[in-house]
Parts: C-alpha cells; structure tokens; sequence
C-alpha cells in the first residue's frame, strides 16, 4: 500500500475548484456594510464633559449597602415636601 505524506502548511488539492466569490452583492451584505460602519465623532468642550458624567454615572460601583440605603430609606411628610417643593435653578 502506499502511504501519503501530507504537508500542513499547504492546502489539500482534493481536485475540486474552490467557489469563487459571488458577483452580485447581496442586499444583506449592503445592510452589515451599512450598520457597521465606522463613525467617529468631534465633540466640543461641553458635550465631551456630558458625554464623560454620564458614562461616569452609568460605570459607577454599587455596593450591597448602597442598595440597602435606598431600599429602607425613611420617607416623612418633611422630606416629601422639601422635594416637590424644592428651587431649581434653569441655565441654558
């Protein structure tokens, strides 16, 4: 019996022609291109400190205790009002 040595690094020919790309492109293949595109934004002073609070806001560690805490905190008829009837500043 013979005995084939075959080299890793190469690729098998097994006889049959690999497929070749397909020339039309499909509707899916325009929408992934569409989708995933890359973006990049220009941010003034302003928006990038936004940007920066609120990903600091969303990143922030919350503990067992910090839960606890506004689960079991006490409402009073003091407290209810000092918020509802609290001054908010506006500045545009």
């Amino acid at each position: 019996m013979e005995e084939k040595t075959v080299n890793s690094a190469e690729p098998m020919n097994t006889g049959v022609e690999e497929k070749t790309l397909p020339a039309k492109v499909s509707v899916w293949s325009k929408v992934k291109k569409f989708l995933f595109q890359e973006i990049t934004l220009e941010l003034t002073p302003k928006q990038a400190k936004v940007f920066q609070e609120v990903h600091d806001f969303w990143h922030q560690e919350i503990t067992g205790e910090d839960v606890k805490k506004v689960l079991f905190h006490e409402i009073t008829w003091q407290s209810t009002k000092d918020f509802w009837l609290q001054k908010i500043d506006i500045t545009l």
